[in-house]
């Protein structure tokens, strides 16, 4: 496979992973925690802590899964796997678009198990220095990864495709990607805007954001049929 498709496919797989929302989530929870009991300084040391965290568990899932289909698919994925993903990209698109957050207009709690949603809720509250930031960040990406799987996938597969030259680069670029909208929030928030603020934002765009999730693994799916299984 050539290296053009490789890049294009890891680059819908980033947009796919990034509109995900339990990893923001989970930093609007800290940054709303850690601001009224820390200074700025302190929170945004947290903050930092916490996306180096979700980096780490996206580094070594993509390793993992590069190790899995170098070991025991010989390389690389035949087609027979490859439409296995694209039958769980589109099964995700249909999660995304139905039944990926619960219901109540002002909410934006996503379909997880109660369980691991309070324990991340308590988690944030609780988190006061930079080794709980950053394992709450690898929870939060570690909680993710049910749905994530066939991107793992598919990330692996394009990476393990690339020239070796370009592969640690596009590692780099692809987890750059995916903790894009974190780091996007950190800069709001530095700059004035408030958790309270960035939460009120999600709630009034869910279903744009719900929308684009869902059909960015869709296309994702299609893409990996059109240029990867045809």
């Amino acid at each position: 496979m050539s290296d053009i498709v490789c890049i294009a496919t890891l680059v819908l797989a980033a947009i796919a992973q990034a509109s995900l929302q339990l990893g923001i989530g989970g930093l609007i929870l800290l940054y709303h925690n850690s601001l009224g009991k820390h200074r700025r300084r302190k929170t945004r040391f947290l903050a930092r802590n916490y996306i180096l965290g979700t980096c780490a568990i996206s580094f070594l899932a993509i390793c993992a899964f590069c190790y899995l289909i170098s070991n025991f698919f010989n390389g690389t994925l035949r087609t027979e796997w490859l439409v296995i993903c694209v039958g769980a990209l589109v099964a995700c698109a249909a999660i995304m678009w139905i039944f990926y957050y619960r219901g109540g207009k002002q909410s934006t709690e996503l379909w997880l198990p109660k369980s691991i949603t309070n324990f991340i809720r308590r988690k944030a509250r609780k988190t006061d220095d930079g080794i709980e930031a950053f394992s709450l960040g690898l929870l939060s990406g570690f909680a993710e990864l049910p749905i994530s799987v066939a991107i793992c996938f598919v990330v692996a597969n394009s990476v393990l495709s690339l020239s070796a030259q370009w592969q640690v680069l596009a590692v780099a670029a692809y987890i750059f990607a995916t903790t894009l909208p974190m780091l996007v929030l950190r800069i709001k928030i530095t700059t004035g805007q408030s958790a309270v603020d960035a939460q009120k934002w999600r709630v009034r765009n869910k279903a744009f954001a719900r929308i684009i999730s869902g059909s960015s693994f869709m296309l994702l799916a299609i893409f990996i049929v059109a240029f990867w299984v045809i």
